[in-house]
């Protein structure tokens, strides 16, 4: 999908992902239902429209740093001529947001007990992952300076919060009362696993010093 040419004709997975990105801002719910009835949008198409919309952030903090030195060369006194300024941040915060909602999405996969014999099934996968594409999108915002594009970050960061309820209500059918007792119930889950890896940090760092 990504640095498609002028001249090349998109596959069909390419306007599925497409459609995709575009649903999920103007008709969330038909974005959730387009990733559930299409074949062709698994959990490794949406990761890799994840990954296509990463790129843009350092490209873009590249594109703002340079617009910036030119306009402090013409307009300034003093003239900043780090090109990659906030680079490294703005690749890395993207994939570390995401590694925390899938971790959210596996949770709330195996929230509920299933009774198989009953023919219960596990409720859809990347529910969440799905939601947070508009907080990928974000990385377009890395070109304007500071601190609209963090303010426009976080909106896109809140908007895909809100977006993980409309996905839950669709997919699910659940309400608004079980999906705050289930993010709840997910942060706790993650901070006690986050503190047995810094009790077992700290134990190896004493017996190594």
């Amino acid at each position: 999908m990504f640095l498609i040419t002028p001249n090349s004709e998109l596959t069909e997975v390419e306007k599925s992902k497409l459609s995709l990105l575009d649903k999920i801002f103007r008709a969330p719910t038909e974005a959730f239902d387009l990733y559930l009835r299409n074949p062709s949008l698994g959990r490794k198409e949406l990761l890799r429209l994840h990954y296509a919309l990463w790129l843009l952030a350092p490209i873009s903090k590249i594109a703002g740093n340079l617009i910036k030195i030119v306009l402090d060369l013409i307009f300034g006194e003093e003239v900043d001529l780090n090109l990659f300024s906030g680079v490294i941040t703005s690749l890395i915060i993207y994939p570390v947001i995401l590694l925390v909602v899938s971790q959210y999405d596996v949770v709330r996969v195996f929230y509920r007990k299933v009774d198989r014999t009953k023919g219960e099934n596990y409720p859809a996968a990347d529910v969440l992952t799905l939601a947070f594409l508009a907080f990928s999108a974000s990385s377009i915002f890395w070109i304007l300076p500071s601190p609209i594009n963090l303010g426009l970050i976080g909106i896109s960061f809140l908007y895909s919060v809100y977006l993980s309820f409309i996905g839950m209500k669709r997919v699910s059918g659940v309400e608004s009362k079980e999906i705050l007792i289930f993010f709840l119930f997910g942060t706790a889950y993650l901070l006690s696993i986050s503190l047995v890896f810094v009790f077992i940090y700290n134990i190896i760092r004493t017996l190594l010093n």
